[in-house]
């Protein structure tokens, strides 16, 4: 058998979307930190994240991560996401899959007798601090995982955004929870949030973020390498009675969340906090186009002297962040090692 490289994977799902963790196969990353990492690959060495994310071996909303050696100093592990469409900075559904990977299959090593077990993620967008719950009884079943999220908040109000005919003009929320995002109600599209109405929910998406990056600047305050809006969240009532909203996000190529949106939910509670629509402490359920759910809380609010972002009313009091904790459930599928022949004309993957 003749092969130019192999890489080994962890399939996963968290519920409903995929999460294909690389573990091992490859080749030196530069960078003194996650963020360099993930530009490298970006600039150097993409066809790495084409091979793995497009077909034959994977499909148009294929999502993934590659693991490393932690770099900032209480971390257990590097972590670098990637979609159809490029690199993510920070991934709340692929987080609890690596979590809950890093415990279930050894990565980490488990505690004699834990119940929970701490896996703190160094991300592009800094550190994640991750629990898995291990299932009673036993000693390394994971029953659902946590993480605690990168602070989250409140960037942009009611942002004015005009799109093609049959949408208008659309009134969006600008938030970051890890990446930034556009939120809008399904209302103002015209488009119930449905699994039949997918395709016109992921034109409306595509189009909004676009536009939106051609007619609004957004700069992280403290990450210079945080600028675009990445994802559009369109939500709207539920389904199960459970859950405050039911949501789609929409990202890389047109691609659609299985699941809740980790990162997504970040930045909903954020947003529903700074309007005060949402308590420190309350439980928030947000329901995904599948019907699964995530849980989230707010743990606690922050203002930031002398950092502002265009909601900030008083720069001298400071930008208002929120730290949320996300809960939901990852599956391991299946354990894959992918080959690359060099005489394969699709080696580095197709759309």
């Amino acid at each position: 058998m003749r092969f130019k490289k192999s890489l080994t994977c962890i399939d996963m799902h968290t519920e409903g979307e995929a999460a294909r963790i690389v573990t091992s196969g490859l080749p030196h990353i530069p960078g003194s930190n996650m963020a360099e990492k993930k530009a490298y690959l970006q600039e150097k060495m993409d066809y790495l994240r084409r091979g793995i994310m497009l077909e034959p071996r994977g499909h148009d909303d294929m999502f993934g991560a590659f693991l490393f050696d932690p770099i900032e100093e209480g971390a257990d592990l590097g972590i670098v996401f990637m979609d159809t469409g490029g690199y993510l900075n920070m991934c709340g559904h692929n987080s609890i899959a690596a979590v809950t990977a890093a415990v279930e299959t050894g990565i980490l090593s488990v505690p004699a007798k834990a119940t929970n077990v701490p896996v703190v993620l160094d991300t592009p967008a800094g550190l994640v601090r991750g629990t898995a719950h291990l299932q009673s009884g036993t000693e390394s079943e994971v029953s659902n995982a946590s993480i605690i999220n990168v602070p989250s908040f409140l960037y942009q109000q009611d942002v004015v955004i005009v799109l093609p005919k049959p949408y208008g003009e659309v009134r969006v929320d600008i938030a970051f929870g890890g990446n930034f995002f556009a939120i809008v109600p399904a209302e103002q599209l015209g488009i119930d949030i449905s699994v039949q109405n997918l395709s016109r929910l992921q034109e409306a998406g595509e189009l909004l973020r676009t536009e939106i990056n051609r007619s609004v600047k957004v700069q992280h305050p403290q990450l210079p390498h945080i600028n675009t809006v990445d994802c559009v969240e369109i939500y709207g009532p539920p389904t199960n009675p459970e859950a405050k909203y039911k949501n789609v996000v929409i990202f890389g190529n047109r691609q659609a969340d299985r699941s809740p949106c980790g990162t997504g939910t970040s930045a909903k509670m954020a947003t529903l906090y700074a309007k005060g629509q949402l308590r420190i402490g309350e439980t928030f359920v947000y329901e995904s186009i599948l019907g699964s759910l995530f849980q989230g809380r707010g743990l606690g609010e922050e203002r930031i002297p002398g950092v502002k972002v265009p909601v900030t009313k008083d720069a001298e009091e400071g930008m208002l962040v929120v730290t949320t904790e996300i809960t939901g459930k990852a599956f391991i599928m299946g354990f894959n090692t992918m080959l690359f022949d060099p005489t394969d004309p699709f080696k580095n993957g197709f759309t």
